[in-house]
């Protein structure tokens, strides 16, 4: 066994120096020939970007995030007696017995209730599967619910605690001795360059569970979020001019958009004309079909809407934003003829399927020709930010009493000195503005403006000790 171990780790560290010299790592000067400057490129992005990204997540991984194991048993309790009082129902209703009925939406009981509910008339079909089955996911029970079904009702909330139940219990039977959640970060498995991770997947806590998580005596927990990032990468990504404006105006796109879809001022603009602005801000960013963006405003962002609105909607979003439809156009064009898109900093996204003679397939290549430069980017952004906070971004020390313990889609979660938390999130958050600083050396120069929020609390997810913004 020592043996097979020195092999490996002899023949790991000469691999490790061949491509030090093959991406030449370790020389200033750039090659001529085109195999090695692609090669070149590939080096700087593993040593200005990747490394310190698995360097971060390392230890962030190592340090974890630390669990309120009561909270979570009292929780679970609680969405085990909701499941458990939502099958009775259910089973009773349709005259079912309670004691045999599962309590997972996805078993015979959940297809029971529902063609149950059919027969009865509480349900109707909504859409149908690609196998030509009844739908019945979020989209389809939220439109039957708000229509007045109270089954969908009671659907929607045991799939949720259900959810909620699977999640608590995971949580329980991965916690160390030390009350530790140590999730495992995949930095390069997503292909769009997007962070995931499992066991647990932190990317999925929903905002109801996040406090479960609380920082170590001493420490404050505080979350901080880039602000409207990806739009501000597809206004970098894409040049148009109306979104760099408004971001280099201070001004919010959702509001903004919002007031135009209204006719109002900004400011006069409500919560709810603000929301089906932003689900149309993030919906159709990426090519999404009027019909596609009804059903996608309703599911993630509780906007419901005619056909005809969500093509109103639709409209005005391109002439809103000019620019964008262009920049779609284009990057299909590039996918085209290369067969791949590139990212600012020469992340590389091959669609081989863009040029095949599946219809669907093209449509998916398109829509990934489209969002893949601006999540991989994005992602890249906030991860960069974290290697300069913990300290691992090439020639930047760490921000002193500032420990990483998540980072989640846009957003970096820290722990601070509860004495002391403001000056540590207030440097963390500048790093996180200024991440352009670190771009020049990979031909990268943003010149959109970044913006952060942060939420400070006694728990993840919470602000009862304050918000700070940039």
């Amino acid at each position: 066994m020592i043996v097979s171990n020195c092999r490996d780790t002899y023949w790991t560290w000469r691999l490790y120096e061949l491509h030090i010299w093959l991406m030449n790592l370790s020389e200033p000067e750039q090659p001529d020939d085109p195999d090695a400057l692609e090669l070149a490129r590939i080096g700087r992005l593993a040593d200005y970007v990747a490394m310190p990204t698995v360097r971060s997540l390392t230890a962030v991984e190592q340090r974890g995030m630390l669990l309120d194991v009561e909270w979570v048993r009292e929780h679970l309790a609680e969405c085990r007696d909701t499941s458990r009082a939502l099958t009775d129902k259910l089973a009773t209703r349709y005259g079912m017995d309670p004691a045999t009925a599962s309590f997972a939406p996805t078993s015979k009981w959940f297809l029971a209730w529902t063609e149950a509910a059919l027969a009865a008339g509480d349900l109707v079909i909504g859409g149908l599967t690609a196998t030509g089955r009844a739908q019945w996911d979020k989209a389809v029970l939220v439109r039957q619910s708000r229509a007045g079904s109270d089954v969908a009702t009671d659907l929607l909330e045991l799939r949720s605690a259900v959810k909620q139940a699977e999640y608590l219990s995971s949580w329980l039977d991965l916690v160390s001795p030390a009350g530790t959640i140590h999730t495992t970060y995949h930095a390069g498995r997503v292909v769009t360059g997007r962070l995931s991770s499992s066991e647990p997947n932190m990317q999925q806590v929903t905002k109801v569970l996040k406090p479960a998580f609380i920082p170590r005596p001493g420490s404050v927990i505080a979350e901080l979020d880039f602000s409207q990032i990806e739009l501000r990468v597809a206004a970098f990504i894409s040049r148009c001019e109306p979104m760099l404006s408004a971001f280099r105006d201070g001004h919010d796109l959702h509001r903004l958009f919002a007031a135009a879809l209204t006719g109002k001022r900004p400011e006069d603009v409500t919560p709810e004309e603000r929301q089906k602005a932003k689900a149309a801000n993030f919906g159709l960013l990426y090519q999404m079909s009027p019909a596609g963006f009804q059903n996608y405003a309703e599911t993630a962002y509780g906007v419901s809407m005619t056909m005809d609105e969500a093509q109103e909607v639709h409209q005005a979003f391109y002439e809103m934003w000019s620019g964008i439809a262009a920049w779609h156009t284009r990057s299909f064009q590039q996918a085209r003829r290369y067969g791949q898109v590139v990212s600012p900093i020469g992340r590389v996204r091959r669609l081989p399927d863009i040029n095949s003679y599946n219809a669907r397939l093209v449509g998916w290549s398109e829509r990934s020709a489209v969002n893949s430069p601006v999540q991989g980017f994005a992602s890249d952004l906030m991860q960069l930010a974290a290697a300069w906070i913990g300290g691992f971004a090439l020639g930047h020390a760490p921000v002193p009493d500032a420990e990483i313990v998540a980072t989640v889609h846009d957003s970096i979660v820290i722990e601070a000195p509860a004495d002391r938390w403001e000056p540590v999130v207030r440097e963390c958050m500048r790093r996180m503005v200024n991440v352009g600083e670190l771009l020049p050396a990979l031909d990268c120069h943003l010149d959109v403006p970044l913006a952060v929020e942060a939420k400070v609390g006694t728990r993840w997810g919470l602000a009862d000790i304050g918000t700070v913004e940039s």
